[in-house]
């Protein structure tokens, strides 16, 4: 009881906790096993790969975003949704500490925005700036309620690129005058958060697989740079308390791919009954 009072302690006033060891080495490495395979779709899968971490596996797909990157779109998204991702939302042992350090209990517990990030070597236009959280997920007002939960799917080495978080800068509660930044694709609207960041420790948050971190809604953060000659995978879910009086209820829409329904077209196949709608 006394160790979990002091993760509480730790998160509520820094704003962040890491949490080492947390996931199952094998939960892990049953989701790289989804990306890998369903790489081999994309891939010339002659070149027998030898494992998620060969840096051939990471160079071709790198290779793909540059030259094609709408099929790499098709990639990104077909493994967003793969059952692996929730068996590690649901994971028991990481949902318990999830309760004890924010206090809420597991079956108040909502979910969204997960996604498994592919942040690649020197990508500017995929890097997020100083933001928060709360900014993009409008489901709890406070945004002390909840978390942000960021789970490496490779080791997180200096130069591939740790989360950059500001320790204490939750405190400031939720800045609502943030800056929108829209480049030329939708998919990379930022809200970037404007502060004295000098006021701040910043933090490189290095991490394993395996390792946890947990953020408070609105702990600034930002993405680290990736100077390797890998891709960064990473894994983040977004935690709200469904019990609070001022949720904000929600729903999907789905967006399927457009890359694939024209692929499907070219092989003859009918896809007249697919609902389509523009982003």
């Amino acid at each position: 009881m006394k160790l979990r009072n002091n993760k509480r302690n730790i998160f509520e006033n820094n704003g962040y906790i890491i949490l080492k060891k947390i996931i199952s080495k094998k939960k892990i490495s049953q989701i790289q096993k989804v990306i890998f395979n369903r790489s081999k779709f994309y891939l010339n899968n002659n070149k027998g790969f030898k494992s998620f971490n060969d840096i051939n596996f990471h160079k071709d797909l790198i290779k793909l975003k540059i030259k094609n990157p709408k099929r790499f779109g098709s990639f990104y998204d077909s493994i967003q949704k793969s059952l692996e991702i929730y068996s590690i939302m649901t994971d028991e042992k990481l949902i318990s500490e999830i309760s004890s350090i924010t206090k809420l209990k597991k079956e108040n517990l909502s979910i969204n925005g997960e996604n498994i990030r592919i942040d690649l070597p020197n990508d500017k236009l995929h890097s997020l700036n100083w933001h928060q959280d709360r900014s993009y997920y409008f489901q709890n007002r406070d945004g002390n309620k909840g978390l942000v939960l960021w789970i490496p799917l490779i080791n997180i080495t200096k130069k591939i690129g740790p989360l950059k978080a500001c320790a204490k800068s939750h405190k400031l509660g939720f800045i609502s005058n943030y800056r929108k930044k829209i480049s030329n694709r939708q998919s990379s609207i930022q809200r970037i958060v404007s502060f004295n960041e000098k006021n701040f420790k910043v933090l490189n948050l290095n991490v394993n697989c395996g390792d946890a971190i947990l953020l408070n809604k609105n702990t600034i953060h930002a993405s680290g740079k990736n100077i390797s000659n890998l891709i960064r995978f990473s894994l983040q879910i977004r935690v709200h308390d469904l019990m609070d009086p001022d949720y904000l209820s929600f729903r999907y829409k789905i967006f399927y791919n457009l890359n694939d329904i024209r692929l499907l077209k070219k092989k003859g196949i009918d896809t007249s009954d697919i609902e389509t709608f523009s982003k």
